[in-house]
Order: C-alpha cells, then structure tokens, then sequence
C-alpha cells in the first residue's frame, strides 16, 4: 500500500517538474512568428499634377486595420524587426507624363510597371505599350540577421517633393534609416532618369552587393508578329565599345563582365533600355520568343548594384522608352542609335553618311513617303550614273565584239586554254576591258545593300500608306489568301511582284546590249524569281523602291543606248586601236605566259624515241 502510493507521488512529481519546464522554456524561447500576407484592396491610382499633392485615402494608408492584424505585426516584429512595418501596407500607382511617355508606378517596390506612348498607336490602333498587362518586374534583395527582405515586398511612400515630372518615393524605417528611389522623366522625349539610395542601412543589411532583376514581356506591336519575333533581341554594350546583341528568336542567356553600360530590350520598332550613369558590375541576360499571337517574346537582366557607397550618394540609373528612331537614340550620346539595324561594316556606314541625310533632308518637305522615296531614288542613280554610263559603253563594246568573239569560240572550241589568250590579245588590241561593265556595278552594290537594310528598319515608314500599301514598313497584299504557300505566304505583294517583273525587263535590255549568252543569261532571269519568296513579306518600301530603281535604270540605259552610244563609231574605235602596237602591263604578260605554259604541259612535244 505504501509503496504504490510512493510510486503515484513520484509520477505526479516528474510530471509537474516536466510541464513546469515546458512552461518556462516556453516563455523564455517564443517561436517566431512568421509576417502574413497583406490583404488585398482595390489599388488607388494618383496622378501627380503641378502644383497638387498626391492624394491617397486613409483606407489606401492602412488607418482601419483591423485588431487581429496589429497583434500580428506585434508578433512579427520579433522576426524582422524594423522591416516588419514596411511589408505591410496597400499598392497604389501613381503616373508620369510629358505627352510623349506615359509611366505608371507603383507604391509596392516603388518601382515601374507600364511604360505607354502617346504618339504611337499598334497595328490594330490600340495604344502602344512597351511592357504588356502583366507589366514590367523590378526590384533587388537585402540580406538581413533575419531574413532577406526584396524590395518589391515593401510598400514606399510618396515624398512631398514629388511633382508633375518627377516621383519620390521613402522606405522608411525609423532612426534615419530609409531607402530612396527617385524617378525624374525629361520635359519630351522618353528618357527617365533613376537614383537609388540607402541611408543609414549600414546595421540592417549584410551584403555588400545585390542584384536589381529587371524582367518584362513584350506586347506584339506590328501586323506581322512573326518578323517580328525573328528581330527580337537583347543588346548591350560595355562602356567604350561598339554595342553587341544576344537573339531572341530561341530561349538564349549570356552572363556579362564588369563596365556594363546599358542593356536594352529591342523590339522591331521600339525598345527598353536600362542604363548606368557609371556603369553596372557585372550582368546576366535571358529571354526567349513567345508562342502567344499577343506577344513577342520575353526578357530578364539580373544587373549588380554595389551597396558600399556612403549613404549620402545615389546610384544613378536611366532608362530609354521609346522608338528605334536613329537621330532620337543619338541625341542621347550613349550608343544607342548603334542597335538600329542599319548593316555592318560599310553598308552602315553607307546608310549613316549618305541615305539617312538625304531621306530626312528629304522629309523636312512634308511629302506622303511614295513620294519621299521616289525623290531619294532619282537623287541615288543621279550619283551614280557617271558608273552606270561606263558600265553601259563597256557593254556596248562587247557587243561590237561578239561576231569576233563567236569566231574565236568556234575556231578553239576544243582548246578552251588557247581560247581564252586568243580573246585576251583581242581586248587588248581593241582596247576594251571585259571586266569594265562588272566593276561599276559591284561599286553601287554597297548602297543596294545597304537600302536592303535601311527601309525596314526606318521607323518613319511604320503604318504610313502609299497606293494600296497602308504600310509602307511592312509587306502590302492585293490579295490575302485561305492558306500558306510554302516558303511564300499567305499573301501576294504587288509591289514584289512588279519588282520582279521590271527586273527581268531590264535583265533583257541589258543582255541585248551587251551580247550575253549561255549560263549567264540564264542566271539573269532566274535570280530575280528566287527573290519573290523573300521579299514577299518584306518591307514594302524596299520592293517599292527596287522597282523603281530598275525603271529609272531602264530609262537610262535606253536613252544612252537611243541617243549617246553609235555601235559604228564604237566599231571605227576598236579598228583603229588595233593598227596600234599593243602595250602590254606586266600583269597581262605575266597572264600570258601562264596561258602558254598551260598550253605547253597540255600538248607536249614528240620525244625522241617516239620519232
């Protein structure tokens, strides 16, 4: 009896002591709490005008909280502290505007989200947005004892200081500790200027660097989104170097070294670039195409931004919302206008010196754009001429020639060697150059390509119309069809199709002129129904302006041929250049000891035994 009862007390004892522990361990050691979500609320958008202060609600302030959420804070402060107060709140946007750039922000991250231009509309007339719906994302991380607290997490306040053109916003945290973010957009244009600063973080934070992630998607802007996606592509340069491109068109990354100066989303006509007033650490830049018909495609820069500066100074950043227009991105004095496709090497250099002045001398006159290129047209073959005119008389010279000519390809038809160094002693002779209607032409093919390039990059043309084509930077169709021709489309351009038919008109005047036959006649109409599928659904101001430039050329050609060139006294010429001794160059003699030489090996003499 006595020892049972010893027992129950002792049990009852251990069981006391061990409450009695959990108790006291309990209220020693309180679990943290963990932050709850904000309660979403309808967001209140503020417009910042002159001379008004930015008016949010006291409900949009958080005033009427209800008790459950102030205990919650209480037990949360425990866990991140000062930071607790900035993660709760309600998102309001506020608005930018200068008429040309429209940007709204908002309160949460205190960062970009839509990025819109007044004087630019999509195909389907909509109004034109940089960033699509789902808007652009912005914001950096902070290592803190406790946690890692993102910027986008925190709600920032308006300062005072704001005003029609600029935005201030505070993260403030007590004891002179905040975070500032100041956005100020130019009187025109589409230029914003950005500053960062962290003051008196220096006991909260642990990181000496972050990473500001800056991702959006691009809304489909053009009729054709499928060029459009084929052009998408992230450029960047680093600071003192020609700027470089990473495409799109496939998902794609590429991790970037230190002296960044500035990244940009390049879109077919528009682009969003994100710049440093120095210059970012280091980078990493991905995207990819969409398969979404109301999207192009997608892109994401993780930039580093260095924390160690003073709390007095601002990290300055800028941004670029706008047009891919080549003089607006070069007033800027950052590189920008380089990303405009314009070609490489001295097909650029071609467009930057000689079209672009002349197209936007051109344009000071206020003429419908046909027009504009009609004019430009006739200005580019007026500069040439004095080429064409001696590629015509070469040709023309070739063409006396070709009963000679035809006499020595029957005579050698089984000596193709000696056939050759019999036509080379009848040039010279004649003094005509075979290569003298060649070499003017390759001289003008740096402008045709580089006007290859120029048109459907030139944001001027964007939906602006000309006879039937309502869009002269992109194809024109007279007939849309109910379905897809293989490498074709799904359309007919006219002006693709009276290119090509004005090419192979002028293909047949010129090989009457100059003599051309076999292969090289043939290949003369063959190439310009090789270009139909691929400047179908092209720019169709480049067919517009190659159609008229083989015109003009026809014209030409026929008014040399009708009025300036006589065959007879091209034929008296070349008789009387053949009485005169023949001055050969080293380089024709040289040619001519390889032509016998080649003779010799070929048709070894007789050995001695053989006789």
């Amino acid at each position: 009896m006595s020892t049972k009862s010893s027992i129950d007390r002792n049990t009852l004892t251990g069981l006391f002591l061990m409450g009695l522990i959990l108790v006291l361990y309990s209220l020693w050691f309180p679990p943290a709490a963990t932050p709850p979500e904000p309660k979403a609320t309808p967001q209140n958008k503020t417009t910042l005008a002159p001379g008004r202060s930015t008016d949010v609600s006291a409900e949009s302030q958080g005033a009427d909280q209800p008790n459950n959420q102030a205990t919650a804070q209480t037990d949360t402060t425990l866990a991140f502290g000062p930071w607790t107060a900035a993660t709760q709140g309600t998102e309001t946007s506020h608005t930018l505007s200068n008429g040309d750039l429209t940007l709204t922000f908002s309160s949460k991250g205190g960062a970009l989200r839509h990025a819109s231009l007044q004087n630019f509309k999509t195909y389907q007339g909509q109004a034109l947005e940089i960033f699509d719906s789902t808007g652009s994302q912005m914001h950096y991380a902070l290592v803190t004892d406790r946690a890692i607290i993102r910027s986008d997490q925190c709600y920032f306040e308006v300062l005072p200081t704001s005003s029609e053109l600029t935005l201030d916003y505070a993260l403030n945290l007590g004891e002179g500790r905040r975070i500032l973010h100041r956005y100020r957009l130019d009187t025109s244009g589409y230029r914003v200027s950005m500053g960062v600063r962290f003051e008196g973080l220096e006991g909260l934070i642990r990181n000496d660097y972050t990473t500001l992630e800056w991702s959006g998607t691009g809304p489909n802007q053009e009729r054709d989104v499928a060029e459009e996606r084929k052009v998408l592509e992230m450029v960047y340069r680093f600071r003192g170097e020609d700027p470089e491109s990473m495409s799109l068109s496939s998902e794609n990354q590429e991790d970037l070294r230190n002296n960044l100066q500035w990244i940009s989303f390049r879109q077919k006509f528009f682009c969003a670039v994100l710049g440093a007033d120095q210059f970012f650490d280091g980078a990493k830049i991905s995207g990819q195409g969409s398969e979404s018909p109301d999207q192009t495609g997608s892109f994401r820069a993780e930039v580093t931004l260095d924390l160690r500066a003073p709390s007095t100074e601002t990290f300055g950043m800028w941004m670029y919302l706008g047009p891919n227009h080549f003089q607006t991105l070069k007033a800027l004095d950052a590189g920008l206008e380089k990303q405009v496709p314009l070609g490489w090497g001295i097909f650029g250099w071609v467009n930057r010196l000689l079209v672009i002045p002349v197209f936007n001398w051109l344009d000071t006159f206020g003429w419908n754009y046909g027009w504009i290129i009609l004019a430009l047209t006739l200005i580019i073959k007026v500069l040439l001429f004095p080429l064409t005119y001696k590629s015509l008389v070469s040709g023309a010279k070739m063409k006396v020639l070709k009963p000679e000519i035809d006499e020595l390809k029957a005579k050698f038809e089984k000596d193709p060697t000696r056939m050759q160094s019999e036509q080379m002693k009848l040039f010279q002779k004649a003094g005509v150059n075979p290569l003298g209607g060649c070499l003017p032409m390759l001289l003008q093919l740096p402008i045709l390509i580089a006007l290859f390039n120029f048109f459907p990059a030139s944001i001027e043309l964007r939906q602006q119309g000309f006879l039937w084509a309502d869009d002269l930077s992109t194809y024109d169709s007279i007939l849309d069809l109910p379905f897809t021709i293989p490498f074709y489309g799904a359309h007919v351009s006219l002006f693709t199709l009276l290119m090509t038919a004005s090419t192979l008109l002028y293909t047949r005047l010129s090989n009457q002129m100059s003599g051309v036959t076999g292969q090289m006649k043939v290949m003369g109409y063959v190439m310009p129904l090789m270009f139909i599928p691929v400047l179908n659904s092209y720019s169709a101001a480049l067919s517009y302006y190659y159609f008229l430039a083989n015109m003009v050329s026809f014209g030409q050609q026929w008014l040399v041929r009708r009025f300036v060139i006589n065959e007879e006294a091209l034929l008296k010429q070349i008789e009387e250049n053949k009485k005169k001794p023949i001055k050969k160059s080293s380089f024709q003699q040289k040619m001519e000891d390889l032509a016998k030489k080649a003779r010799e090996n070929r048709n070894p003499p007789p050995s001695p035994r053989s006789k």
